[in-house]
């Protein structure tokens, strides 16, 4: 009896402690259980993996500091084990703890433990969950911040910001005001809104103690003034970094940045700013930092527009580099900024674009736009260099054969010249420098340049050069010689060795040696104009391909100014010179459309007038009238009618009538349903009525003009006829 009487009793109290009931008993019981059981434990992982994870960082301060530290599921994975306790631990509270006070806490870690692994959608599951369910208060404000975060992660800042838009009616505790402005300064961060960012992250600080992580956001704040030009907002902000327990990198980049913020904001001489940076390169404690110093300098000259100096002191930086991959990328970046923003050189602007990409991380936020830019670049030199080369040739061409050699032995004499002197600066470097790469500046910041071999810069410009003259050779002897025999008599005069080898047995005196050496450089010589002679157009054929690849490069030019660089006043520059030069261009219909869309009034332009009165049967004209129309049942049923006539007409072989109405149709009734139609049935009868040109235009226009067509088959068809023939 006494013992079922304590199985009685051992039943009722387990009864009273299950997670499904309210009563105190139960509330305590789990309580305690989920507190010291499992939370303790995931509190200090999540504090572990937070702390490991803050203290392994890669910071870069050239570039722009992101508030909070982005979520990198990557970098997690050295926290791996820390997350997995977490989830684990915070999972058991959900699942036996249910009526736990803790709960609500519980499954904000695990859903930041989500988070940080990168599984981003059950992470928003997990916060969602908790803002519909739990009771309290400031856990629920609290997933609505991490919910806004998630969606910030994923790069969905619309909704992201709807989010904010809930949090900011709500009455936030002290912490949860703190870690709302920091979430909602990194949301606009991340949109590139730096004025919101900074008011918003200045409200943060307000709330935060003496921390490094105070010490960030100081570093970011100021440099999002700086980037809105804003540098008497951002100076307080730079020197309150070195007052909240920065570290050495921090404190250096932001001493450096506040001097360059108080030369900018004084607005006077720089003289005194320049030798805090000299005082700056003299201490041996930043030996390694030397190439920061000085990019940082040349920042300043930039500032003030004295780019020649802000040039020098970049170089300076890439030739004190230690090595820092990062620090480089954002000097080339600057270099190429500066070149193709400020010098409208775009030539020197597309190497240092290529070589900051070959420095720069593929996460990094600018990539993408300058990977962009560098393409863009690439392709706008390559034709500026085909203009270039092409017009010379051309001048060339229209010599007198006497004035024509004499020009080439001058040309040949002066890249030889060049040449030597070249050889000589870089033996005269390399002895001087015992084979060393890189010069050192010396206490009076004199500047040298960099060893042309070692310049990735001077590499890929002199590789271009050598591929737009001789396009691609093998690495072999006498690379640049058909005649082999001539080619080795060239290697070695080149080389300088041409008659220096040993005396023949004959006996031959010293007059007909140098008369040997007189023959070979000859010899070298006519060989050398012989290939530059080759590539001048003295045929009308040769003519015709050059002009044709001048026209070509005009038409690029004109369309990387429009689409790419958005430079409106040029390309309608460059479209005028290829009209006025080729007044018989394949591409004058196109031309034509982009200059009337460039027009301050496209209704009156007389581009409009000339596409419309030439080509009124293209694409491109067709595009100017469809913005002009009114398509109504009526207007379909017309099209239905004219377009039956003039299908009635081709099929009675009566083709120059049924050309004629397709056409007129196909103008009349733009916009129309059936305006493919219309456009296919011309492309059938030019070729019937023989009209190859004109065919050949039309079918081009009608893949590009109609992609998604049901006729789109038959017009690839045809084209593969066409290409075949």
């Amino acid at each position: 009896m006494q013992k079922l009487s304590v199985i009685i009793l051992f039943l009722i109290i387990t009864a009273g402690c299950s997670q499904f009931t309210n009563s105190p008993t139960s509330k305590a019981w789990h309580n305690t259980n989920a507190y010291f059981n499992s939370l303790i434990i995931a509190r200090e992982n999540m504090k572990e993996a937070d702390k490991q994870l803050f203290a392994t960082r890669e910071e870069n301060y050239s570039a722009l500091m992101p508030i909070l530290l982005p979520m990198d599921s990557v970098k997690a994975q050295a926290v791996a084990t820390n997350l997995k306790e977490v989830i684990e631990k915070t999972s058991l509270i959900a699942e036996r703890h249910s009526n736990s006070r803790y709960l609500s806490e519980a499954y904000i870690l695990l859903g930041k433990a989500r988070l940080m692994k990168g599984d981003q959608i059950n992470a928003i599951e997990v916060f969602k969950y908790v803002n519909t369910t739990t009771k309290d208060e400031t856990g629920r404000h609290m997933a609505l911040i991490w919910l806004m975060r998630s969606y910030t992660e994923q790069k969905d800042f619309e909704t992201a910001l709807k989010v904010s838009e809930v949090i900011r009616t709500l009455d936030l505790n002290k912490a949860n005001t703190r870690d709302f402005y920091l979430t909602k300064a990194y949301l606009h961060q991340r949109r590139g809104e730096f004025a919101t960012s900074a008011a918003i992250a200045e409200e943060a600080l307000k709330l935060m103690s003496k921390s490094e992580q105070t010490a960030r956001v100081h570093y970011a704040v100021a440099q999002m003034y700086d980037l809105i030009d804003q540098s008497g907002k951002a100076l307080p902000h730079y020197l309150a970094v070195a007052k909240n327990r920065p570290n050495y990198d921090m404190e250096f980049y932001s001493r450096m940045n506040a001097l360059l913020g108080e030369a900018v904001v004084r607005r006077g001489s720089t003289a005194g700013v320049q030798e805090n940076f000299r005082k700056m390169l003299l201490d041996r404690k930043n030996a390694d930092l030397k190439d920061k110093i000085y990019y940082t300098m040349g920042n300043l000259e930039a500032k003030k527009e004295n780019y020649p100096k802000a040039i020098e002191y970049y170089n300076a930086s890439l030739r004190n580099s230690t090595g820092n991959a990062a620090q480089n990328a954002y000097t080339y970046l600057e270099l190429a900024e500066l070149h193709y923003n400020k010098l409208v050189r775009y030539d020197l602007a597309s190497l240092y674009y290529d070589s900051t990409l070959t420095a720069l991380p593929k996460n990094s936020p600018d990539y993408e736009r300058i990977s962009r830019r560098a393409l863009s670049l690439s392709d706008f030199v390559k034709y500026q260099r085909v203009l270039t080369l092409e017009d010379s040739l051309q001048r060339l061409a229209a010599m007198n054969p006497a004035a024509l050699d004499k020009a080439l032995e001058k040309s040949i004499q002066q890249k030889e010249e060049e040449a030597k002197k070249a050889q000589e600066l870089a033996e005269q470097i390399a002895r001087k420098n015992n084979n060393v790469a890189v010069e050192r500046l010396s206490d009076k910041d004199e500047t040298f340049k960099r060893w042309e071999l070692y310049d990735p810069v001077v590499i890929a410009k002199n590789k271009s050069d050598f591929q737009q003259i001789w396009g691609s050779r093998p690495l072999e002897d006498d690379w640049r010689r058909k005649d082999k025999e001539a080619g080795s008599i060239s290697f070695r005069v080149e080389r300088g060795v041409a008659g220096n080898e040993t005396a023949p047995t004959n006996g031959a005196s010293r007059q007909e040696v140098a008369q040997q050496k007189a023959d070979a450089a000859a010899k070298e010589l006519e060989a050398k104009k012989k290939e530059l002679y080759a590539r001048i157009p003295t045929s009308p054929e040769k003519l015709v391909a050059s002009q044709r690849k001048q026209e070509e490069a005009y038409y690029q030019l004109g369309k990387i100014y429009k689409f790419q660089f958005n430079e409106t006043a040029n390309a309608i520059a460059t479209f005028k010179t290829l009209l006025s030069k080729f007044p018989k261009t394949v591409h004058e219909a196109e031309v034509l459309y982009l200059l009337a869309l460039s027009s301050d009034n496209q209704e009156t332009s007389p581009y409009r007038a000339t596409l419309l009165s030439k080509f009124p049967a293209s694409t491109y004209a067709r595009q100017l009238i469809r913005g002009n129309v009114s398509i109504t049942s009526d207007t379909e049923s017309k099209a239905q009618v004219v377009y039956s006539q003039a299908f009635n007409l081709y099929s009675n072989d009566s083709y120059q009538s049924a050309l004629k109405m397709a056409e007129d149709g196909l103008i009349t009734y733009t916009g129309t349903s059936i305006e493919d139609k219309f456009a296919m049935l011309r492309i059938i009868l030019l070729a019937k009525t023989g009209q190859r040109e004109v065919y050949q235009q039309a079918l081009n226009e009608f893949i590009q003009g109609y992609p998604s067509s049901n006729l789109m088959p038959k017009a690839k068809e045809l084209m593969a006829v066409l290409e075949k023939k």
